[in-house]
């Protein structure tokens, strides 16, 4: 009878280790399975911000393209107005003591042509090159429009590179007085382009300025590594409500993630409030979120 018992309790055992060991694979399926759904995810969430970046660029490159058009039309434009004051030239000056001031004139409008037809060509291929999809097109042209194109792009690009630029810089390099420089910055600001600060230096608009926050991204991080991620975001940009989206996205995850991150969570809000109201220093801010991510590690 002992025996019959002892038999079945080592059945029982065997069956219950079998189990057990049964469940520990399907934990470590599960386990595998909800790693690769997480990189999944995180290369789904990457190829969608790269399908936003491109559609950025397409619409960058369509806008580039008309501009490149419209410069190649004033190019021409001239051209074609040095050609009539040429003939104009000619159907005026009379033989005789002016003979030497007429070539002088002719041999001007020759190279002023000869230099806008030089112009023209290399818009041409700046342009076909792009419609190619040639590698480093989008950059050459955008190194033509700087040195050849309409002042008004040309002081686009040089605020959006510099960040800020004062009027007295733009005129300078334009070689144009104040006021005609003045007359091409609040073009742009109408149109949406730049804003003006004090009258005299000109920042790119806020369409410029803005960051996007990747918040599907942080999602899939750690704490520490969201800590980090927000660090390098306020380090690219200094627009204060891209800043503040940033604090306060970073928050919303890690409100879900740590437990015991009452005390930091609420200094962190504090943070983007007082942002709001004041923007305050970018390097200070790094040094707060640095010291967030170590506060993070230790309730970690």
């Amino acid at each position: 009878m002992s025996d019959d018992v002892n038999e079945r309790l080592r059945e029982k055992t065997v069956q219950i280790v079998s189990l057990n060991q049964k469940m520990e694979a399907l934990q470590a399926q599960l386990t595998g399975s909800q790693r690769r759904a997480n990189q999944l995810g995180s290369q789904v969430s990457e190829l969608e911000s790269t399908i936003v970046e491109r559609e950025s660029e397409i619409q960058m490159l369509k806008s580039e393209l008309a501009k490149t058009k419209g410069a190649l039309d004033t190019v021409g434009r001239e051209i074609q107005e040095i050609k009539s004051e040429q003939t104009q030239l000619l159907a005026k000056k009379k033989p005789g003591g002016e003979t030497t001031s007429l070539k002088d004139e002719l041999t001007l409008a020759q190279m002023t042509i000869e230099r806008l037809r030089t112009d023209l060509q290399a818009f041409s291929k700046a342009a076909t090159a792009i419609l190619n999809d040639e590698e480093g097109s989008r950059d050459r042209l955008k190194e033509i429009l700087l040195e050849f194109g309409d002042p008004k792009y040309r002081i686009l690009n040089m605020v959006l590179a510099r960040k800020s630029i004062r009027l007295e810089e733009i005129a300078s390099t334009l070689v144009t007085d104040m006021t005609q420089a003045l007359k091409y910055v609040e073009d742009l600001q109408t149109a949406g382009e730049v804003e003006i600060k004090d009258g005299n230096t000109v920042f790119p608009a806020g369409k410029y300025r803005e960051l996007k926050v990747p918040k599907e991204e942080w999602k899939l991080l750690e704490p520490s590594d969201i800590f980090f991620q927000l660090e390098e975001f306020v380090g690219k940009t200094d627009d204060s409500s891209s800043i503040i989206r940033a604090i306060e996205t970073a928050v919303e995850i890690l409100e879900q993630k740590m437990a015991r991150g009452g005390a930091l969570i609420f200094q962190m809000r504090r943070t983007a409030d007082s942002w709001r109201k004041q923007p305050s220093n970018l390097e200070e801010l790094r040094y707060t979120i640095r010291d967030w991510k170590g506060r993070a590690q230790a309730l970690a």
